[in-house]
């Protein structure tokens, strides 16, 4: 993972999903609760069966943002290691890596 301006790209791509995206926390929040609304009125159905959404979502979000914060863990540490005078890329790494987290933790927590 030596190539810093490639780290450099990837992270600009989890900055605009993580922060103003498909998956910024708004978002998240917004879908879960959808899916835990469509979840509680599919047991009023005609078949009466939950549908179990919600809870597919949430194994999808936590497999994306764990995988999100291990990739841009090990990118920042590549960057510490072999460009630790590159402080703007460093601290685009670690916002990153705290969102992730934190979008972790809603979705955990929901």
């Amino acid at each position: 993972m030596n190539d810093f301006n490639k780290i450099g790209q990837v992270i600009a791509l989890y900055e605009e999903n993580y922060f103003t995206g498909g998956f910024s926390e708004w978002v998240i929040k917004d879908d879960l609760q959808n899916r835990k609304s469509m979840d509680a009125l599919s047991t009023m159905g005609s078949s009466g069966k939950q549908t179990y959404r919600l809870a597919e979502k949430k194994r999808f979000y936590v497999e994306e943002f764990s995988n999100g914060w291990n990739w841009i863990n090990a990118a920042l540490n590549e960057v510490r290691a072999h460009q630790p005078w590159d402080s703007m890329l460093i601290s685009r790494c670690e916002r990153c890596r705290d969102q992730a987290k934190k979008l972790l933790d809603i979705v955990q927590n929901f």
